[in-house]
């Protein structure tokens, strides 16, 4: 890694830690634990809010779109580690640290599939396959994966990125359905989101007509 790369490494690490800092000071009646998961999360969509945005950026400027693109690779990285982290912190926020009954009834309750099919189970099952992803693609990033894998099918990996700008925000916005957070949070939530689907489709549409131009 060079040492520009580094700098940037440690420029977007102090960016996230000031402003889960600055969350954990929104919330101050919440628990450390909750405060933590609220902030990772909401500090991940916004790194993954800027990777996504900057290829449509490139085409709505008329400047060159790599493949891979290192600042967006590495927003890429530190979206997926505060998706982890905030996965490890969340897990613990709720059923006294019980994590398997994020994804199971608890005992006494009776159903006829243990699963959870509730909004709190479904919103979870969500959520660790969203982090999944993240995990997987944390592992393409790299350039022995891109040459290994080709850039088509690395690009086909790369565009699991659209379903997660859908699932994510469907994630949080039921977690704060559920925990009653509708308020600022939400306006945060939908505004990180909105501005992701029209930086993309004004992307969509400049490439449309860049295409329809020259043919």
């Amino acid at each position: 890694m060079d040492m520009m790369r580094g700098f940037r490494y440690l420029f977007l690490f102090i960016i996230a830690c000031v402003l889960v800092y600055a969350f954990r000071q929104l919330v101050p009646e919440k628990p450390l634990v909750r405060a933590i998961s609220i902030g990772t999360a909401y500090m991940g969509l916004l790194y993954f809010a800027a990777a996504l945005s900057i290829g449509p950026l490139n085409l709505i400027r008329s400047r060159r779109n790599p493949v891979s693109s290192l600042l967006r690779r590495d927003l890429g990285i530190w979206a997926a580690l505060l998706a982890i982290v905030h996965t490890l912190v969340g897990l613990q926020a709720h059923m006294g640290g019980r994590f398997i009954h994020y994804f199971i009834y608890p005992p006494g309750e009776s159903h006829a599939i243990p699963f959870r099919t509730d909004a709190f189970g479904l919103t979870n099952y969500l959520g660790l396959i969203c982090t999944f992803i993240m995990i997987a693609l944390l592992c393409l990033s790299n350039n022995r994966s891109l040459r290994m894998m080709g850039a088509s099918s690395w690009k086909k990996w790369q565009r699991l990125t659209y379903f997660l700008a859908l699932a994510i925000p469907i994630h949080g916005l039921v977690y704060q359905l559920l925990e009653k957070r509708i308020g600022l949070y939400t306006v945060l939530l939908l505004a990180i989101t909105l501005t992701i689907f029209a930086v993309q489709m004004s992307g969509f549409i400049k490439y449309q007509r860049i295409k329809t131009s020259r043919q």
